[in-house]
């Protein structure tokens, strides 16, 4: 679904994310064989939640490129498009889904830091199999969540078409059966929506969860390292620091 009104700019956006997607690909790529051929042993199990990561970076700039999204608000309504190979309500809810899920890996390598850093006794908690599991199980839970949210929270109804009808006229977007996904947050007497109201609230709460377990993770390896390296010896300061070192990878 592309606007011939601004074609061109569409033309640039669009070469401008393919070059963006080839290098993440490329880059990811490079990670991955860094990760398994180079990584030293003493990062351990990190090695795996780093791995998840770096797949995962792969497989959204893939699903970009079959959709390649087109995000927009008009008045009171948050609506999203796809101009790529993928043009269905489906593909457009999994490239929003499969944006989402970048949030519960970076928890999954905050909490492994945490770990390392004030309790590396339970880091025998952590084997390729056991991070494995908690992958998939966290992205499985969370992925379902926001599918579902964005297919039928967000699935345009005949109202919300209505609504932004006059804003694809305007933009000349080529209505051949593509489909969208949106919210409209107020109709046409001013009454809040609350099916739209609650869906967005489902996307903000699961980011808000996600988020905080970053915050307080990241917060709580600050502190523990204020707090106790001027009070500890010097092997055990050595120790630390190498760990926070590796943390930082």
């Amino acid at each position: 679904m592309v606007s011939h009104k601004n074609e061109a700019l569409f033309e640039i956006f669009a070469i401008f994310e393919l070059v963006n997607i080839a290098a993440s690909i490329a880059t990811n790529l490079l990670l991955i064989h860094l990760i398994i051929h180079r990584s030293s042993r003493e990062i351990g199990a990190y090695r795996y939640l780093l791995l998840a990561f770096a797949i995962n970076d792969i497989y959204f700039p893939i699903v970009h490129f079959l959709t390649l999204p087109v995000i927009c608000t008009y008045n009171d309504a948050f609506i999203m498009f796809s101009h790529g190979i993928l043009t269905s309500r489906f593909s457009i809810s999994l490239f929003g889904t499969t944006f989402s899920q970048t949030m519960p890996l970076l928890a999954h390598l905050i909490i492994y830091r945490l770990t390392a850093t004030k309790w590396s006794r339970h880091l025998q908690f952590y084997t390729g199999r056991s991070c494995f599991l908690l992958v998939v199980v966290t992205l499985g839970a969370e992925v379902s969540l926001w599918f579902a949210n964005s297919y039928y929270g967000y699935g345009s109804d005949h109202e919300t078409r209505e609504y932004v009808r006059p804003f694809m006229e305007e933009e000349q977007f080529v209505e051949d059966g593509k489909e969208f996904i949106g919210a409209l947050y107020y109709d046409g007497s001013s009454k809040l929506r609350m099916g739209a109201f609650l869906a967005t609230m489902g996307f903000n709460g699961m980011m808000s969860f996600f988020m905080s377990i970053i915050v307080f993770c990241s917060i709580s390896i600050t502190l523990h390292f204020r707090s106790g390296m001027g009070k500890i010896i010097a092997f055990e300061k050595v120790k630390r620091c190498k760990i926070f070192r590796i943390n930082i990878i």
